[in-house]
């Protein structure tokens, strides 16, 4: 039995009848000669052989009682391979938009939570013979990191030699009383009031650190200092430390943390039960030709495509904002040795867009001296000082307080973010599943109140996937912002004497 951590709840905790907590992929193949590749019956099969290196599929979630705590994992005791996998097509011709309106509908459910937090449909009758597979799956148990790791598991390398054999399970596990959960839960509550004053310390110095002003870090010295001898030496210790910390890195003054305020747009809105979702692929030699050319990131390439595509819709609606919109860019805070763990270890960053500058050039170097000054701010805040605050907050709270935001109309008058734009580096050699060579990958990632649109890429081989998604009502006409992404991507070429 494995408890979630307080990042992992969240996404949990987040869920209401129209916001859901679930991400999702679309990866397309090419059976060719592989003699049902991709099909249902040798997916369904690859599955089982594999399911000792899939934790999230085989484990079943048990919640506190009253949710007092952070939920437990447990070996599903009642395992059924085909409540999970399923099977399914499009009609013909089988578009995209075909699939894009299928993909809409199948996310636009919530996950069982009294089963393993997962669904793997096989799609037929994509146009060419193509078959697709989309895995939806809970993200309260991975993260981007991770969810490359359950790709690597379930594809091949060669079409004619798996990389991984079947292996033994382990045992299933019986769920456990609402008395024992309870007793956990009190042994936990026991360290509570230390964990939260250390946090507090940890935080007012980290605050220091990133504004430049040694006031919060005065106050952190005394709380430390006032503490009593168990409870206090670890924080005394702790402030040894960042002291050391700091002489070392003399002459290296930390930024300051940026003034955002986001602007608001047709999809920062309350959002519906229903989803659109639209993907194309772009040249990932194109992108990084513009790279090349300009000096700046390939992350910075795939804002810019965003930036210039969301400008020229917001313009053509009569709603482009004369301030920039803010993106929330999600980061990997994974250690190297927890690069097997399935689950979440991530963290955020935010950057002004540059959707109020009409040059394509100058806005490109607008975003990136914007992303790189969010990183200096980003890397100055401990990385596990979110993980481990949000450990403080039991599910009930989290709940309880993200329905209050939502019967508040909160989001509906307070912008943090427009939307979130995710950039995943992904594998540059091909995957085969069963013989059938993957083609594309599409991430389909999910949406809140008050960002009604998410963007996500996911690169593969030789290719930028984009994957859209948003709120039905909020952008009816998302094939057509699809359509801008490839545009604008002409326009950077253009403009860099790269095309």
């Amino acid at each position: 039995m494995q408890q979630l951590t307080g990042i992992d709840s969240g996404f949990l905790s987040m869920e209401t009848r129209h916001q859901f907590g679930h991400v999702s992929s679309v990866t397309v193949f090419d059976p060719g000669e592989s003699g049902g590749g991709a099909g249902f019956d040798a997916t369904r099969q690859l599955i089982l052989d594999r399911l000792h290196l899939l934790d999230p599929f085989r484990r079943r979630l048990v919640e506190v009682p009253f949710g007092l705590d952070n939920p437990y994992w447990i070996e599903d005791p009642d395992f059924d391979v085909d409540y999970h996998v399923r099977h399914i097509a499009v009609p013909a011709p089988g578009e995209r938009e075909q699939v894009g309106e299928l993909v809409a509908r199948l996310i636009a459910r919530p996950l069982d939570r009294t089963r393993p937090l997962w669904e793997y449909y096989v799609i037929e009758g994509l146009a060419g013979g193509r078959i697709a597979h989309l895995n939806k799956i809970h993200h309260a148990t991975i993260d981007g990191a991770s969810g490359a790791l359950m790709l690597a598991r379930l594809l091949d390398l060669d079409p004619d030699e798996p990389r991984h054999e079947p292996g033994d399970l382990p045992a299933p596990e019986q769920e456990p009383s609402a008395t024992e959960l309870l007793a956990r839960t009190a042994a936990s509550l026991v360290g509570q009031p230390r964990k939260a004053i250390g946090l507090q310390v940890r935080a007012l110095r980290a605050i220091a650190d990133t504004t430049r002003t040694q006031g919060p870090a005065g106050l952190a010295d005394l709380i430390a200092r006032g503490l009593p001898g168990p409870l206090g030496e670890p924080l005394r210790r702790q402030r040894t430390r960042a002291l050391q910390e700091r002489e070392q890195r003399d002459g290296i003054v930390a930024p300051v943390l940026p003034a955002i305020n986001a602007p608001t747009t047709p999809w920062n809105q309350p959002i519906s039960t229903h989803r659109r979702f639209a993907y194309d692929t772009l040249s990932l030699p194109e992108a990084k030709a513009i790279k090349n050319a300009l000096g700046v990131t390939l992350n910075d390439v795939v804002m810019a495509i965003t930036a210039g595509a969301l400008r020229s819709y917001l313009a053509k609606h009569d709603a482009l904002p004369t301030e920039p919109l803010v993106t929330m860019i999600p980061v990997s805070v994974r250690p190297g040795d927890e690069s097997s763990t399935y689950s979440n270890r991530v963290s955020a960053m935010f950057a002004p867009l540059g959707t109020d500058i009409e040059d394509p050039i100058e806005r490109i170097h607008s975003i990136h001296e914007a992303t790189k000054g969010a990183k200096e701010t980003h890397d100055a805040v401990p990385a596990d000082l979110l993980q481990d605050v949000s450990q403080l907050a039991p599910p009930a709270l989290s709940t309880l307080a993200n329905r209050l935001v939502i019967r508040s109309g909160l989001s509906e008058r307070v912008t943090p973010v427009n939307l979130i734009i995710s950039n995943v580096p992904g594998p540059r050699e091909p995957l085969y599943s069963s013989g059938a060579r993957l083609e594309h990958f599409y991430p389909v990632s999910t949406i809140v109140d008050g960002q009604g649109l998410n963007v996500t890429v996911q690169s593969y081989l030789d290719n930028l996937d984009f994957g859209l998604v948003a709120d039905r009502e909020l952008v009816p006409d998302l094939w057509w912002m699809m359509d801008l992404f490839r545009e604008e991507l002409d326009v950077l070429r253009h403009a860099s004497g790269t095309a």
